[in-house]
């Protein structure tokens, strides 16, 4: 922007909203407003004793340091830090459970469907004798067959 195109009431509103200082107001605006200002002091002198003084009360409020009752409430109402000793189920559970809730749920779940799957195999062996070449696959590859006999088999 150039001088001819920013209004004096935007320089007043820059100033009641950026304050005193030209280098807190927009970098497109600044320019031409210190050049304005420089241009008629006068118009704005009112405006800038104004943020200037507002100015130095808000920074004097920045440096301002609590007092101690402040402080101590604050670290009385904060939470203890939790202790760093683990009990022993903890640590049992650290173990058991390295994952999370997550890891016994697929283990449990892996273990019923080897079950399922192996287990009518196995309920076979009490029942007779093996009916078919592929349950004997499968009662050798468990432990419960005689390869023996599955191999002469297999042979001829």
């Amino acid at each position: 922007m150039t001088a001819r195109l920013i209004t004096d009431d935007r320089i007043h509103d820059l100033i009641d909203a950026y304050g005193a200082e030209p280098g807190a107001w927009p970098e497109d605006e600044a320019a031409a407003a210190s050049a304005r200002i420089a241009e008629a002091p006068d118009v704005f002198a009112d405006s800038l004793a104004a943020a200037r003084l507002l100015d130095l009360s808000l920074n004097s409020l920045l440096d301002a340091e609590p007092g101690a009752n402040l402080s101590s409430r604050i670290l009385a109402t904060a939470p203890t830090a939790i202790s760093t000793r683990r009990s022993l189920f903890t640590w049992l559970g650290d173990i058991v459970m390295p994952q999370g809730a997550r890891w016994p749920a697929g283990a449990v779940l892996a273990s019923l469907l080897v079950g399922i799957s192996a287990g009518p195999a196995v309920a076979d062996l009490t029942s007779g004798p093996v009916e078919s070449e592929a349950d004997e696959v499968v009662y050798a590859a468990l432990g419960f067959a005689d390869t023996d006999t599955w191999v002469e088999e297999t042979d001829q």
